[in-house]
């Protein structure tokens, strides 16, 4: 069933207050369990993430925002690229006893990764004592909620009045040729949620077909072709960060908002644990939720100075769950992926 925005804002507001960390951790504000790993994980000295590319200043505020919380000095490699090939990667090396060089993946869709038991089960909630509702499964903690079905608009070839309220007047003519988006399933597996999979796949051809979507590699490829200018819309990817250095770029009011929780899960041959847990840790606290905002204006709908939470005020939200993502990702994703070929 799908969750309305008051019954999915009230449960994470909740958890939000029972999770309520300081900016700063002090040893008396962080549990038992957390405690015990900060000397081991000191130890380990550094970690890598693999999930979102950022750039040197964005990596330096990833690890100051960590080891301010904590008092450590720890490395944080903060890497990223296209997760489809690298879910091949990791899983096709820990076959062959070949090293990762992973200790944290960081993604909406760990499906593969469980399949090919690529990332271990944690009890998030019971070792740490984070809310139940941040649990992703057996596996993993949400660290934000996804952006992958947003409209973003180019301002300066967008005037007001003509900004999409909904998903179906990008369907209108004076949008052909105009509209970009990643040559990914992932947006249309979660349209098929929202809309049904009848809709969503006729949607989808409309916009290949008839308002010829360029569809581009990668969901940073939107964004910039966007920002530059060359299209007017773009679907399935975030600006946040853009429009808060001044971008030419805002997501409209859609009155639909579809969400795909975020998260991290611990690689199997992780040579660095006990960071990597810290890192889920801190990363759901108001201290890291700070961070990811400040560094890529990511958020849970329940952080209330997210960019998200002003965002969905008024719309229609839809909260995909996790189990149903796993159950019916592989499936919609292989159709959806011949749809896209088929273009």
């Amino acid at each position: 069933m799908k969750q309305t925005l008051t019954t999915m804002v009230g449960l994470l507001a909740m958890a939000a207050v029972l999770f309520g960390v300081p900016a700063m951790a002090t040893s008396a504000d962080l549990p038992d369990a957390v405690k015990k790993l900060i000397k081991p994980a000191q130890a380990e000295g550094e970690a890598t993430v693999f999930g979102t590319t950022m750039n040197p200043r964005q990596v330096a505020m990833m690890n100051k925002g960590f080891n301010s919380f904590y008092g450590t000095n720890i490395k944080l490699n903060q890497v990223g690229g296209r997760h489809t090939r690298k879910r091949v990667e990791v899983i096709r090396a820990l076959k062959n006893n070949v090293p990762t060089g992973l200790d944290l993946f960081w993604t909406s869709s760990p499906r593969a990764l469980i399949a090919g038991d690529a990332i271990v089960k944690f009890d998030w909630a019971g070792q740490f004592g984070v809310p139940k509702e941040l649990m992703e499964g057996e596996y993993g903690i949400k660290t934000h909620d996804s952006y992958l079905t947003l409209v973003t608009i180019n301002t300066n070839l967008v005037k007001p009045a003509d900004e999409p309220k909904n998903y179906d007047e990008l369907l209108d003519p004076k949008w052909k040729g105009r509209i970009a988006m990643p040559r990914s399933p992932s947006p249309w597996v979660y349209f098929t949620y929202a809309f049904g999979e009848e809709k969503a796949q006729k949607y989808l051809e409309t916009l290949l077909r008839k308002q010829e979507v360029k569809t581009l590699p990668r969901y940073p490829d939107v964004r910039s072709r966007i920002i530059g200018g060359e299209f007017a819309v773009g679907l399935g990817t975030d600006a946040w960060a853009e429009i808060a250095k001044g971008a030419p770029v805002k997501h409209p009011d859609v009155d639909t908002v579809i969400l795909a929780a975020r998260g991290a899960y611990i690689v199997k041959d992780a040579k660095a644990p006990n960071i990597a847990k810290l890192w889920g840790y801190w990363v759901v606290s108001p201290a890291g939720q700070k961070t990811i905002h400040d560094v890529r204006g990511y958020s849970l709908v329940s952080s209330k100075s997210g960019y998200m939470y002003n965002y969905i005020q008024g719309k229609k939200v839809i909260d995909i769950p996790f189990d149903w993502r796993m159950k019916n990702e592989a499936r919609l994703s292989k159709k959806f992926r011949e749809v896209l070929r088929e273009k």
